[in-house]
């Protein structure tokens, strides 16, 4: 399937001078050269650290790498304000959003802690977490696109955007859905299912095929393994991590009040421990919303 060349959004990356953002300045270049987007690498400095739209050196290194990798045009900006705000207004037009996870002055990562969680809950585009097994290790450069599969359209809008990834990357996709023989009640309260874990499985296989028989039909070479196992979907995915390429899921936010919102315990889990790059799609919440359009934007076949 041809790459839709008419898409004119740019990847952002957010960098510092980090080896971790220049793994995910690499990692977006080699995305944008098979997606023939643009990409823009943005640094946010604060008053104290600098002026705003002075490129520092370590800046124009990584725009020279992300164009001998392929990327083309390759634009850097530095701007004054907060990482996640800038950021955020940045996401609204683009076409995904790239950071890395070990930042300067982080011990947990440039992604840890409650400012990043928010960004990745809130951004209205997919973001993808670039990130190796351990600081100082490049994130993997082969190896399948695996997916959680659960049924929602949240859930198909990240199967058919990690569907148009791999086939632009040359990968295959492992779409996996997990099980479980318990459930939440309309109370929240957690209960066994009155059915034998045979029945639970075959049900769970006729979720996945159905969430991916659409995404065939849009990408028939596509080479596709299906996973459905009982088990939840954080540790699953996390055992996959160590042969991934990548892990693709989409945020399923929470019931919370109006005006909050938090990364679903999967995303969040994968976003810390995931020994590969993580990509998160948004929510999907219908036509009428501008989370479900960006959803479906992102979902978008590829040609």
């Amino acid at each position: 399937m041809a790459e839709d060349r008419t898409d004119s959004r740019a990847i952002v990356v957010g960098v510092d001078e980090s080896d971790s953002a220049r793994d995910a300045a690499e990692w977006a270049a080699d995305v944008a050269s098979v997606w023939r987007a643009p990409v823009s690498l943005l640094h946010t400095v604060g008053g104290e650290r600098g002026a705003a739209g002075v490129e520092p050196g370590w800046l124009s290194e990584l725009r020279r790498i992300a164009e001998r990798v392929g990327a083309d045009p390759v634009e850097t900006h530095v701007v004054a304000g907060d990482v996640a705000e800038v950021l955020l207004d940045r996401a609204a037009g683009a076409r995904l959003l790239v950071v890395g996870s070990y930042g300067e002055g982080a011990v947990a990562g440039m992604l840890a802690g409650d400012t990043a969680l928010s960004l990745l809950a809130a951004c209205p585009c997919p973001v993808a977490v670039i990130r190796g097994r351990a600081p100082g290790i490049a994130p993997p450069r082969g190896g399948p696109v695996v997916v959680g599969v659960d049924g929602s359209p949240t859930g198909n809008a990240a199967l058919e955007f990690a569907a148009g990834l791999a086939e632009a990357v040359g990968a295959r996709i492992v779409a996996l859905h997990t099980w479980a023989d318990v459930t939440a009640d309309e109370s929240g309260q957690m209960r066994r299912v009155d059915q034998d874990w045979d029945a639970l499985a075959q049900q769970a296989g006729v979720v996945l095929d159905a969430s991916l028989g659409p995404v065939l039909e849009r990408h028939p070479g596509l080479q596709v393994e299906r996973a459905v196992l009982g088990d939840n979907p954080l540790r699953a995915l996390l055992a996959r991590a160590n042969e991934a390429r990548m892990l693709v899921v989409g945020h399923r936010r929470a019931a919370l009040p109006e005006g909050m919102r938090r990364l679903g315990s999967t995303s969040k889990g994968l976003v810390e421990f995931a020994g590969c790059p993580v990509v998160i799609t948004p929510p999907f919440a219908g036509p009428e919303g501008d989370a479900g359009r960006a959803a479906e934007r992102s979902a978008q076949p590829t040609g």
